[in-house]
């Protein structure tokens, strides 16, 4: 028995001390904080835009009426972040920006369509450029 309990000690000193080591791995940098020394605050904001033309919410836009309704959402984008770099004093950038047409649902003569449009989601990187209570 006095083997036994000896074996286990041993066993989980072993694991106890294989927990506590800390792995290094080079070129590798923690992720930004925005409570670190340059801090980096990430937003990400939802814009529509209605689909000019269409008759019906089933019908396929045109080429000139989607090229409309998408230079009206990268108008808002770049809006977006002139307004949150004034807001934030911050230096702002776009880090992705998606856009999407929803699929209409066909439903029957007694279901409203819906308003044809196009979606865009974007995604900000704000690196502040003073912080709070400096």
């Amino acid at each position: 028995m006095k083997h036994v309990l000896t074996a286990v000690l041993a066993i989980s000193a072993s694991v106890a001390a294989a927990s506590a080591q800390v792995g290094t791995f080079p070129n590798t940098e923690p992720a930004p904080s925005a409570f670190g020394p340059d801090p980096i605050l990430q937003i990400t904001t939802i814009f529509q835009a209605r689909i000019e033309g269409l008759a019906d919410a089933r019908d396929v836009p045109t080429t000139a009426a989607q090229e409309m309704a998408r230079r009206s959402l990268y108008n808002m984008a770049a809006n977006e972040c002139t307004m949150l770099a004034e807001f934030w004093q911050a230096d702002c950038r776009l880090s992705s920006f998606d856009v999407y047409v929803p699929v209409a649902e066909i439903g029957g003569p007694e279901v409203p369509p819906h308003v044809a449009s196009m979606f865009g989601r974007a995604v900000y990187g704000l690196r502040l450029t003073s912080l709070p209570g400096r």
